[in-house]
């Protein structure tokens, strides 16, 4: 709703899509002469899927020429970025809102410095270590402490958000702003973090590295148990329609490429039929732990 109201602030026409199949929505989006999509990275992907299924190639045949990109952190992940552009023929941009501190707090400008600028005449942003509470200093890894100024009856304070961010100096881009950066955009949450044999495993991480894959559609996260004893990761993945017979290559080469970012973790590889997994439409839910709860 930010998006909604800030665009209509600036004079432009919004078109809500809600309501709608993704096939009206495509309709819509080209028959109407739409410049600019709102949406999540997953959904904006399935969008173009959906079109080309439907003979409609949204780089010639929409106006498309700016996608804002918001709900997830691969908003800020290189490849899902330049998949989105060259499927679109449009710029992609990151941005991220909440909530408990009223709107839209970070934003990509035209530049693409790699991150997303803190909107600093609103809000106070600090990054704290997540352990011990002491500030990080520029280019550490810290959770994201945010004070809200446009919360007046219910005031937001310091409020611990478990966003990962990494904080750089706004002279890191060249767009002339003096707001500060978070490098990477939110790189995900804390409590997302997964303790595997030893290693740690973050989804945004290996949604970075599944991303380079142009074959493969959908995929999901999926840790579990081997009698009991060993814990073990499973990457399930749909591959496109027509990249089928690079399954085998594929495969061998993303096993190693996750192993490799991931100390040596060994990662499963199952292939499923194209829409056996969820696809969706809201904020993506690619991690899936079944690993049996201690109960107390």
């Amino acid at each position: 709703m930010g998006a909604h109201y800030c665009c209509e602030k600036i004079g432009a026409l919004v078109i809500p899509g809600g309501a709608q199949t993704t096939e009206a929505r495509i309709k819509q989006i080209v028959e109407m002469g739409v410049t600019t999509v709102c949406s999540t990275p997953t959904y904006a992907l399935h969008l173009w899927e959906k079109a080309r299924e439907m003979g409609i190639d949204l780089a010639k045949e929409s106006k498309v020429n700016k996608i804002i990109l918001s709900g997830e952190p691969a908003g800020s992940i290189p490849a899902v970025k330049h998949q989105l552009e060259e499927a679109w023929g449009a710029k992609c941009g990151d941005t991220a809102g909440m909530t408990e501190v009223g709107t839209i707090m970070i934003f990509e400008c035209s530049h693409q410095p790699g991150g997303t600028h803190i909107i600093e005449d609103h809000f106070i942003e600090e990054v704290l270590n997540p352990t011990s509470g002491e500030p990080a200093g520029y280019g550490e890894l810290g959770e994201r402490v945010v004070t809200s100024f446009g919360r007046g009856f219910i005031p937001a304070i310091r409020y611990r958000t478990k966003d990962m961010v990494m904080r750089v100096p706004s002279s890191t881009c060249s767009c002339g702003r003096t707001w500060d950066i978070y490098e990477g955009g939110i790189r995900g949450r804390w409590d997302d973090m997964k303790l595997i044999r030893g290693t740690n495993v973050y989804p945004r991480a290996v949604e970075s590295i599944v991303r380079e894959y142009t074959a493969i559609d959908e995929f999901q996260i999926y840790i579990w148990r081997k009698d009991n004893v060993q814990d073990e990761i499973t990457v399930k993945l749909e591959i496109k329609h027509g990249y089928e017979a690079e399954w085998p290559e594929l495969q061998q080469k993303l096993a190693r490429d996750l192993s490799n970012a991931h100390e040596g973790l060994r990662f499963n590889l199952e292939r499923m039929e194209y829409g056996e997994l969820p696809h969706f439409e809201l904020k993506a839910r690619r991690l899936v732990d079944a690993r049996p709860v201690a109960q107390y």
